[in-house]
């Protein structure tokens, strides 16, 4: 009987070291997709964090554009005020000096409106630009969602 029961003790032992050979093969396989997965999530947030950061340098040297747009068109409506006091300060009659008025108003208003709506078109490009990095994340998340799944 000692046979029997030492032959059933050794395939006893020899299947649990096959069991927890297993379960440690798993179990180790199991730590090396989470490493991998840990490694892809910092990745994929560094790239989400780059994404940020240049969209603000984007807003940031777009600003600094408009801004520069904005200081010329002042300094030009500025010169443009001054040619405006000139001629309306040699004007000969108060007929003619309405007439004059007038037409400054009409050009100062055309000039707004132009202005206006190069700070808008300005503005559109601007945040299409700025866009555009986390648009490609947006792309980039959803290609993984899809992969996922």
């Amino acid at each position: 009987m000692t046979d029997t029961v030492k032959a059933t003790a050794e395939k006893t032992a020899e299947k649990a070291t096959e069991f927890f050979a297993d379960i440690r093969g798993k179990a180790t396989e199991a730590a090396e997709k989470g490493k991998k997965f840990a490694a892809d999530a910092v990745e994929f947030n560094k790239a989400n964090v780059e994404a940020v950061v240049e969209a603000g340098k984007i807003v940031a040297k777009g600003a600094q554009e408009i801004g520069k747009t904005n200081m010329d068109f002042a300094k030009k409506n500025f010169e443009e005020v001054q040619a405006a006091v000139k001629e309306l300060t040699s004007v000969k009659s108060p007929t003619d000096f309405v007439k004059l008025q007038g037409e400054l108003a009409r050009k100062g208003f055309d000039t707004a409106v132009a202005q206006g709506s190069k700070n808008t078109e300005a503005m559109v490009k601007l945040v299409s630009e700025m866009f555009q990095p986390i648009s490609n994340r947006i792309a980039a998340t959803t290609e993984l969602f899809k992969k996922a799944a």
